[in-house]
């Protein structure tokens, strides 16, 4: 018997946010990675290439110094060198435009009535939300650094409000001001539930990472127990570092489960789910144009 489609707009328990986010992504599983492989693969692949670069760069650089070639007071300078710049840079691109893919993708998903959208209407989102999402992530990571090196604790704070931007930005077509200030909102009252589902999906995500460090995790034992010390060959970094930065791709599973919560939040606060569903009897004509601009 075939499973019901995932219904987005609903409330739902900690346990149920990190349910359906699985859910929805073996339902959704080939339109979805075909639209974020379409959109972030370049940035993904190229990240993976000039992080290895650096890796291949700062092992030998180790070598050096342990064979007395090199002066330790210059590592620094040599170990953030352009590659470490273009690895960030191909890094933040990659996560804007997999945030603005994913979320544009449920966004559509229920926009169309539970149906899986195109890459062609996906791509239509992507480009009309990707500069306004990017300068999000900019704003917020810099705000997240400052209230994390203030105190820890502000820092977890914020975290899950903070990413309620997005969806808020993509879903209600709002200015960064407009959601920055209703993602406040939204989660009053339900601050524990949204961070408990986006720390267990995390933390799933995290091990998934692990698995694609394994080979690295390996290559470093032997050198430690073969040779007193980290060694390896440039082969062997570049195959451990591009699986590492293609591990990126997990970051759809927050992702989903980042939008599951905001519409679990919109429904406890406006029961958007239900009037939708009031009005739709009768209906089958969705409209597909972007939602109206909020001030």
């Amino acid at each position: 018997m075939q499973q019901p489609k995932i219904e987005l707009a609903k409330t739902r328990d900690l346990g149920e946010a990190i349910t359906d986010s699985f859910t929805f992504i073996s339902q959704n599983f080939k339109p979805l990675f075909k639209s974020v492989f379409a959109f972030c693969g370049l940035f993904i692949l190229a990240s993976a290439a000039t992080y290895a670069l650096q890796q291949v760069k700062v092992l030998d650089l180790q070598k050096r110094i342990f064979d007395n070639k090199y002066e330790t007071f210059s590592t620094m300078s040599d170990r953030f060198g352009i590659e470490y710049v273009l690895s960030m840079f191909f890094i933040l691109l990659s996560y804007t435009l997999m945030s603005t893919t994913v979320i544009s993708f449920m966004a559509l998903y229920k926009h169309k009535g539970n149906i899986a959208p195109t890459t062609e209407e996906v791509w239509g989102y992507v480009k009309y939300f990707f500069l306004r999402v990017l300068l999000g992530v900019v704003v917020l990571t810099v705000l997240l650094v400052i209230a994390t090196a203030l105190c820890l604790i502000p820092g977890v704070y914020v975290y899950p409000i903070f990413g309620l931007v997005f969806p808020i930005m993509v879903i209600e077509n709002a200015s960064f001001g407009c959601a920055f200030n209703q993602s406040f909102k939204i989660i009053n009252n339900n601050w524990w539930s949204t961070f408990g589902a986006l720390f267990v999906m995390g933390l799933i995500m995290y091990v998934a990472y692990l698995i694609f460090s394994i080979p690295n995790i390996i290559i470093s034992v032997i050198g430690v127990l073969t040779h007193g010390r980290v060694t390896t060959s440039p082969i062997l970094t570049i195959i451990g570092s591009l699986l590492q930065q293609m591990a990126q791709i997990l970051y759809v599973l927050p992702l989903v489960t980042l939008v599951m919560c905001y519409f679990n939040l919109t429904e406890i606060k406006e029961g958007s789910g239900l009037i939708d569903r009031i009005n739709q009897f009768g209906n089958h004509s969705p409209d597909n144009h972007l939602p109206a601009e909020e001030y």
